[in-house]
C-alpha cells in the first residue's frame, strides 16, 4: 500500500530553506465596511548561501 517515512521537524525546515520559500498575503483593516489600510505583504525564507549564490549569478541585489 502506501509506504511511510519518519520525517523530523528539522529535516523539513532544512528541505524548505534549501529550496526557498516564498510567503505573501494581503492585510486589510477597516471600520464599518470601509478599507482605510491595505497592505500586502511578502516575506523570503531562504538559507544565506542560496541567496548569495543568486546574486553571484545575476549580479543583482536580492
Amino acid at each position: 500500500m502506501f509506504a511511510t517515512t519518519d520525517t523530523s521537524l528539522l529535516e523539513v525546515i532544512d528541505n524548505l530553506l534549501t529550496k526557498g520559500v516564498v510567503l505573501s498575503g494581503d492585510v486589510v483593516l477597516g471600520i464599518a465596511g470601509v478599507d482605510l489600510v491595505y497592505a500586502r505583504l511578502s516575506v523570503l525564507l531562504c538559507a544565506v548561501d542560496k541567496l548569495l549564490e543568486a546574486q553571484s549569478e545575476t549580479g543583482e541585489r536580492p
